[in-house]
């Protein structure tokens, strides 16, 4: 068999068909890379169009500046906020609206929230909105300054999730000095008629069960050394008297108090007993003339129903106690507990917060089982 070598010009030809291959091949593939790029590059800037940007002012008015609410007028209107609809710069976006309450100067830390959805009013009535003062801890009968805004959020990131750099839109603050009314809860209650106050059950003061349990504590003044019963209505179609030793039964003979005073009465109609412990009060802590060494006396007005003292207090913590001893104390909120200050007391309590140094007339009401409050107005 013969071979045959190529010569040189064939040799030559076949290196520049390959090389002219390998560019074609080159240029393609470089040309498709090319494409990629750009499309990524264009997808980016398509994103960036996307992004989202609040537009404009969100200017919220208010109908008053001043309320003063009271549970005759729980139904009622009590006043209106209005704005406009906020924009996330395009139509038709679909907005959710809160108005938010926070006591002036609090700059919104803890404001409480009302979600109105995608309406530009909100016209609470009397009740709600004094149930939004409570829960900012403003007290009952006192008015005070607060602090209100709208936010608006795009309602598809309201969750805020992690990355999403679209802010909340908020409106002006306004300014507005309400005075919430005391709002009393009623529980299942035991009257306390007796010699005392003329034996008159639909007269009486009552104790109550918090809980529903059949388990009764409150606050009644003596003025005088008297017997009593306990009824389960303001009438005497039934009653609770003494058994001996500390015990009750239906229809058993008088209780007693053996003197004047101002007692915590504690009846348990489960296991049929009962307790009087005389109590004297006074406030204790950081903020009071004693500090926390000992409690600095309050003097009962029997017109009133109340204690009270005038007293120079620091800006700093207290709390009520009686018998210059823990066992009975009081507080506000319980934050461990998930309850927040409300104005009404709590045994074992927070402690109360005086902001500012000065002159207070404290008062502490006792008088309304189940819904003990005090005041500390300056003077």
């Amino acid at each position: 068999m013969s071979t045959h070598k190529p010569d040189r010009g064939t040799t030559d030809r076949l290196k520049r068909i390959r090389h002219k291959r390998y560019m074609k091949s080159f240029f393609q593939k470089s040309l498709l890379v090319g494409l990629a790029l750009v499309t990524l590059s264009a997808c980016e800037k398509d994103e960036e169009r996307l992004v989202l940007q609040p537009e404009g002012n969100l200017a919220l008015t208010a109908s008053a500046t001043t309320v003063t609410l009271t549970s005759d007028n729980a139904a009622k209107e009590a006043m209106a906020f209005s704005w406009p609809a906020a924009s996330f710069g395009y139509p038709n976006a679909a907005v959710t609206y809160t108005v938010q309450f926070d006591k002036k100067g609090n700059d919104f830390k803890t404001p409480v929230n009302v979600s109105v959805g995608n309406a530009l009013k909100y016209t609470p009535t009397v009740a709600d909105l004094n149930a939004t003062l409570i829960k900012l801890g403003l007290t009952p009968g006192t008015a005070s300054a607060v602090d209100v805004r709208v936010k608006s959020d795009l309602a598809t990131f309201t969750e805020r999730p992690a990355g999403n750099p679209l802010p909340s839109v908020f409106s002006n603050v306004t300014s507005l000095t309400g005075t919430p009314y005391r709002v009393v809860l009623e529980y299942p209650s035991l009257w306390v008629p007796g010699d005392y106050q003329g034996w008159a059950p639909d007269k009486a003061p009552k104790i109550a069960s918090v809980k529903s349990d059949g388990v009764y504590e409150g606050y009644v003044y003596f003025q005088k050394a008297s017997p009593f019963k306990f009824t389960p209505a303001p009438n005497w179609d039934n009653d609770y008297g003494d058994a001996g030793a500390g015990k009750l039964k239906a229809k058993g003979s008088d209780l007693k108090v053996s003197e004047t005073g101002y007692f915590l009465l504690k009846a348990d109609l489960n296991a049929l007993t009962w307790s009087a412990t005389k109590t004297s009060w006074g406030v204790i802590g950081a903020a009071t003339p004693k500090g926390w060494d000992a409690s600095t006396p309050l003097t009962y007005d029997a017109a009133t129903g109340t204690w009270q003292a005038t007293l120079d207090l620091k800006a700093d913590e207290l709390k009520f106690r009686a018998n210059d001893a823990w066992d009975i104390n009081f507080g506000d909120g319980d934050t461990k507990n998930g309850k927040t200050a409300d104005g009404t007391l709590d045994y074992g309590g927070d402690n109360l917060k005086v902001t500012t140094a000065g002159k207070y007339l404290i008062t502490l009401d006792l008088s309304q089982a189940g819904n003990y409050t005090y005041t500390l107005k300056k003077q």
